[in-house]
């Protein structure tokens, strides 16, 4: 039972809707082939996608048994609080189905209730508030762990931007949109890069080209865009651009990225928020700050998120 749009992206369309047998609330991508190679992209996000699920379940099920044995000493009180599995910031694919043709996809996904942080960032600018520090920091702490999930497990996400933030009804992030993902190879820090959105690329992959011709992306990448984010939420505009650049071509939009300085956060933000993200949006890839020196911020670690 079809109940509303919730999203529309370059290959397809979110629906909430409502499942008849298990009267469950899930998210339906709707995806319309014109090509094989749609096709192949489409089936490779699905695989993709349950594939760094069953991976973050496998390690957060072998953390959390671990954690209870080393806990076993405690009271039973503490220990039923701290036995519950950690929780997997990634959207859980349930199933998938095609029409008769074959050439409709439908991707069904856990339903996110507070929507995307695009939404989150629009909402905000529709009603002319500001997110407050206090709640800046939850969310910086929530995406934090969510790529320290990926991150620890090898995976880099490839895409992260507000349309791929999604709220739960308790305010905990889900990163979504796996199509760009990637596994690194054991021993290897950095893998190929084939895409993503020019907005949220870093310089050293508009920039750089290895030996081969392609494009060099290590897990910096991703903190790189989770910091234009991240000034996104707190200022409501790009640290590069604003509405007046709406015309660039794509060379003015990888120069001003890779030699222009990112605009200031506004002033009554506090200083170590501002130096955060400052040390997101280093360009230099190997002084980026790190999910693992994100978390251990003393405004970002005093911040009390389930993990």
């Amino acid at each position: 039972e079809k109940i509303k749009k919730i999203g529309k992206g370059a290959f397809g369309t979110v629906w909430k809707m409502k499942e008849i047998q298990s009267q469950r609330i899930v998210a339906i991508k709707k995806v319309d082939y014109d090509s094989d190679e749609e096709k192949q992209r489409f089936d490779k996000e699905v695989s993709v996608m349950r594939d760094i699920y069953h991976i973050l379940q496998q390690a957060s099920s072998s953390s959390s048994s671990s954690s209870s044995s080393s806990s076993s000493s405690s009271s039973s009180s503490s220990q039923s609080s701290d036995s519950r599995p950690p929780f997997i910031h990634v959207v859980k694919p349930l199933g998938q189905f095609f029409n008769e043709d074959k050439d409709k996809a439908y991707l069904v996904l856990e339903y996110c209730e507070n929507g995307d942080l695009r939404q989150y960032i629009q909402n905000m600018k529709n009603s002319g508030t500001e997110i407050s520090e206090a709640k800046a920091f939850e969310l910086i702490k929530q995406v934090t762990l969510a790529l320290n999930q990926l991150h620890m497990n090898g995976i880099i996400h490839g895409d992260i931007k507000p349309e791929n933030v999604l709220l739960t009804k308790d305010f905990q992030v889900k990163l979504s949109d796996f199509g760009l993902a990637r596994k690194l190879q054991e021993g290897r820090g950095y893998t190929t890069n084939h895409g993503g959105t020019t907005f949220y690329l870093s310089p050293e992959l508009l920039h750089g080209q290895s030996s081969h011709g392609k494009r060099v992306q290590t897990i910096a990448a991703d903190i790189w865009s989770f910091g234009i984010m991240i000034f996104e939420l707190l200022a409501q505009k790009h640290p590069f651009f604003d509405s007046n650049d709406s015309d660039l071509s794509p060379l003015e939009v990888y120069n001003h990225i890779i030699d222009e300085k990112p605009s200031e956060l506004p002033d009554h933000y506090s200083n170590n928020l501002r130096n955060l993200i400052r040390q997101m949006l280093i360009k230099d890839a190997t002084r980026r700050i790190t999910v693992e020196a994100i978390l251990e911020d003393h405004d970002v670690a005093a911040n009390h998120t389930r993990n």
